[in-house]
């Protein structure tokens, strides 16, 4: 019986991947450098991940007309909440419908991790209805939203390899002030990814709540890290189950929804 090496299969796919990001990186003009990376991994993920799950780069917006900054990777769902509003090359995607979010940049660094926390949060702020399920019991409330995965995909680092996931803990210790704030996911292609796992606590001082960063992270040196993306997203977006269904009413579309327990 023939045997197949995933592991070696996903190194090749990513040494791939690495080679065509080196020839994007020879585009001289630094916003068709970044388009074209952009493009790459939202190429990687509508060709590799489940259909459920589609990339655009688009708005995040909610039903009471609040706009997110314009992300790089938007992973909404194509099967229980297909909504998509475009308006000519702009794609505006309502807030239930998102799995996660992305920023793409070429080089991991504190600054990049700073201006990706203020681009989620203007996702993770948004409010998300959940209309009731209809089932073979009747109507059931809807289900509480999960939170929606927020990471940022780079190529290299300017951090020395071996300081990087120290340099990642300093930082979203120092940047991090709420938990809409979070970065979920840090993938830098070359060198290492990792997912952080949160469990913050709010603490008072002098009667005010404060948010004391606190997380855990997630990686694997024995494997790439393509591999461990690839695997680790899929694993986070599976524990995220459905989209919560949209309260159409609530965007201002009367008649259609089912009564409200």
């Amino acid at each position: 019986m023939t045997k197949i090496n995933i592991k070696q299969l996903f190194e090749l796919k990513q040494n791939q991947m690495l080679a065509s990001f080196g020839l994007n990186a020879g585009f001289e003009h630094p916003v068709t450098k970044g388009d074209a990376t952009e493009e790459e991994w939202r190429n990687w993920f509508n060709n590799n991940f489940p259909k459920r799950y589609h990339a655009e780069k688009a708005f995040v917006i909610d039903h009471l007309g609040n706009c997110s900054e314009q992300m790089d990777i938007v992973i909404y769902d194509t099967h229980f909440s297909p909504t998509i509003f475009e308006n000519n090359s702009s794609k505006y995607i309502p807030a239930e419908s998102v799995y996660a979010v992305f920023e793409v940049k070429q080089e991991l660094t504190k600054e990049h991790l700073v201006y990706t926390k203020n681009k989620i949060k203007s996702v993770k702020s948004l409010i998300r209805t959940s209309a009731p399920i209809n089932t073979i019991s009747g109507y059931i409330e809807g289900r509480t939203a999960p939170t929606i995965v927020g990471g940022l995909l780079t190529l290299k680092s300017s951090w020395v390899n071996e300081n990087i996931q120290q340099n990642i803990i300093n930082t979203i210790n120092e940047i991090t002030k709420e938990n809409n704030e979070e970065i979920d996911f840090i993938c830098c292609l070359s060198i290492f990814a990792c997912a952080l796992k949160h469990s913050a606590q709010i603490s008072q001082f002098h009667g005010v709540n404060i948010y004391v960063p606190d997380f855990e992270i997630v990686t694997d040196s024995e494997n790439s890290p393509l591999i461990f993306t690839y695997f680790k997203l899929l694993r986070m977006l599976q524990d995220l189950g459905n989209v919560p269904a949209i309260e159409y009413d609530k965007y201002g579309i009367k008649g259609i929804d089912p009564k409200i327990l």
